[in-house]
């Protein structure tokens, strides 16, 4: 969840990185379009690789700090005042997008079963310090402020949402890089079946609601 503060003009957004959503590829962008990050405490502009990688990489509370949900950002004085705005996607693709976190250590049967699925599930939210994937699984309404203005994954991430982006920051922002890199693996991801996404579906079911993805 860092602050991107831009170097020149001093624009200013707080960025809510939901996991598996795109924002890596958001980050680097934000970057090539003259933003450093913020440090949400003591307000120093970090531009070097090292530094901004150091600090991305801390963890407040359990969770390293370009995942923190609401119930920790919330704790943050210096975001009062700043536009927030973040990325959804649909909760069908977006667990799928991260399910090779689950296919290391269980079987696609073992997880088609409702009760398993929601106990593993639980348990991953819970266990935030699991540095391998911490808040990977958390239901996406769990990041969102009041405040926040939000994007869909499936409208994609081009020339529109730059536009919406820079109406929101008043900045003029452009695509610097259309290249995505995913975090490597061995493990392949699980099978969409049936019975999976509609455990999915129920287990995420206020995401489903609250981001009009009723149609799933």
């Amino acid at each position: 969840m860092p602050i991107f503060h831009h170097r020149e003009t001093h624009k200013r957004f707080f960025f809510i990185h939901i996991p598996r959503t795109g924002g890596r590829f958001l980050g680097e962008n934000f970057l090539r379009n003259g933003f450093g990050i913020e440090h949400h405490l003591t307000k120093e502009i970090l531009n070097d690789t090292k530094r901004i990688h150091d600090y991305l990489w801390t963890y407040i509370e359990g969770v390293e700090i370009p995942h923190v949900a609401h119930t920790i950002y919330s704790k943050w004085k210096n975001i009062k005042a700043l536009p927030f705005i973040t990325v959804v996607r649909n909760p069908i693709d977006r667990f799928f997008s991260s399910s090779f976190v689950l296919r290391k250590n269980f079987d696609q049967s073992y997880l088609e079963n409702w009760t398993n699925f929601n106990k593993i599930l639980s348990k991953e939210i819970l266990i935030s310090n699991d540095k391998n994937h911490g808040n990977w699984f958390q239901p996406q309404y769990n990041f969102i402020s009041p405040t926040t203005k939000i994007w869909k994954y499936e409208d994609g991430l081009e020339k529109k949402f730059w536009d919406w982006l820079g109406n929101i920051v008043s900045h003029n922002f452009t695509l610097k890089t259309d290249i995505y890199s995913d975090i490597p693996t061995i493990y392949n991801r699980l099978d969409k079946s049936k019975q999976l996404i509609n455990n999915i579906k129920k287990f995420y079911k206020k995401d489903v609601k609250q981001f009009n993805y009723g149609t799933l």
